[in-house]
């Protein structure tokens, strides 16, 4: 059977409407419904030595072809980040990742983790940005009594605490200024010293060690009369 022609009256409309730059499009094709979860990756930065929690669900995707929650199904470290990272699904919270990172370790690695809901898993990448902390430059000031200097190489701020580690008693505390150096008295001839790094609520141990044969401050004798 032919098809019917066109009228030319629809023929001269259409034509007009491309002339001016306007086209005829068909509906969409109706998109395939989302079979799996989705997980995406995830970057965070870090500091060497710490302890973090992470949350690697906020940025995921769930699907409504499954029911229940997004769930994290396994972790994933390869034998070569063993080196400078553990990490597991955490104890207290099952949502999210338990991580621990080596004092020496520097630079991006990177661990893999599934996300499930009901029997569909998705698998991504989670990179973790590492900075490890110098150590500052803790002295005896030479020819001074009763005083040290602790230098800080790091950008960004350090607290410092001295005292005995024989009698775990803290003499006192100071913020050393990133790139900075700064003059601590004190009263023994002995201390030992911690520096760290408060990131958020991880405590980030830059360096310790002990200042030695600090000469004491002399005590001012009265004159007899």
């Amino acid at each position: 059977m032919p098809v019917p022609a066109r009228p030319r009256v629809l023929t001269g409309v259409l034509a007009g409407l491309v002339g001016i730059g306007l086209t005829m499009t068909t509906a969409p094709a109706r998109a395939e419904p989302q079979q799996r979860p989705v997980a995406n990756s995830d970057v965070f930065s870090v500091y060497a030595s710490g302890e973090y929690v992470l949350d690697v669900l906020a940025n995921d995707e769930v699907t409504f072809l499954s029911s229940g929650d997004l769930t994290l199904c396994g972790v994933d470290v390869d034998e070569a980040t063993q080196r400078v990272l553990y990490a597991e699904i955490d104890r207290d919270d099952p949502s999210k990742i338990f991580i621990e990172i080596n004092r020496n370790a520097d630079g991006v690695v990177a661990f893999t983790y599934d996300a499930c809901q009901g029997e569909r898993r998705d698998t991504t990448t989670v990179a973790l940005d590492i900075t490890r902390l110098e150590s500052p430059r803790v002295l005896k000031r030479p020819k001074r009594r009763a005083q040290i200097t602790a230098a800080n190489r790091n950008d960004v701020d350090l607290m410092i605490v001295w005292g005995s580690n024989r009698t775990n008693v803290v003499d006192g505390s100071r913020v050393i200024p990133a790139e900075s150096r700064i003059r601590i008295k004190v009263e023994r001839k002995r201390v030992f010293w911690t520096a760290f790094l408060l990131d958020g609520d991880t405590v980030i141990v830059a360096g310790d060690g002990t200042v030695d044969k600090i000469k004491k401050k002399k005590k001012r004798t009265r004159p007899t009369t």
